[in-house]
């Protein structure tokens, strides 16, 4: 694993003043906005399709509206990280990393990058592969090869392709949960503050 830049840590200047961040945010988010409105939309015309339909062909168009609900769901929920990913762009600089993608057993994204406070020491995030989705070297090549990130690993980041392309959101599961125990050990007062800046949970 080779860092691409001489600086780690926190130097720079954050992702959002970096030229051509905005405007891969913007796509994301129209891309995304525009997934969840055809959802949206498709599960209101298969209503209407279902009040006209007689009694018998109820049933089967009741899980097709099941479906299409999940799906609108699921594209709902993605547009919604869009929040927290526009608040770790303006918070944490940009990092290129190199050999930083692994795949796991059970197909799950894994990406493996080092720790702010002490960068001889790597922290994991996971990319699920998730029900319809199966990760594969293919899809991570662009991504292992030079993988752009900002954000601190033991909470959330962002990661984009070279070009600031493919842009994703990851977290650890105790980065906004409150049903889990907020991270206490290990923590910069920096890293604190920009944590809290992004809303992920430091204890104090």
């Amino acid at each position: 694993m080779t860092m691409n830049l001489d600086k780690q840590g926190f130097d720079g200047p954050v992702a959002w003043e970096t030229p051509g961040t905005r405007r891969a945010f913007l796509l994301w988010t129209a891309r995304h906005l525009a997934r969840a409105l055809v959802w949206v939309a498709l599960w209101w015309g298969a209503l209407y399709v279902t009040l006209l339909l007689p009694v018998a062909a109820v049933v089967p168009m009741v899980l097709v509206l099941l479906s299409i609900g999940t799906m609108a769901l699921v594209a709902l929920g993605r547009l919604a990280m869009g929040w927290r990913m526009w608040r770790i762009l303006r918070v944490y600089p940009w990092r290129q990393l190199s050999g930083a993608v692994r795949i796991t057993k059970g197909k799950d994204a894994l990406f493996v990058l080092p720790d702010p406070d002490s960068p001889e020491k790597v922290v994991s995030l996971k990319a699920p592969a998730g029900l319809f989705r199966t990760w594969s070297h293919e899809a991570l090549k662009e991504y292992d090869e030079e993988l752009w990130y900002a954000g601190d690993p033991r909470f959330a980041c962002v990661v984009a392709k070279p070009g600031l392309r493919g842009l994703g959101y990851l977290a650890q599961p105790t980065a906004y949960n409150h049903r889990t125990s907020p991270r206490r050990k290990g923590l910069s007062p920096e890293a604190r503050r920009r944590a809290r800046a992004i809303g992920a949970r430091v204890a104090d």
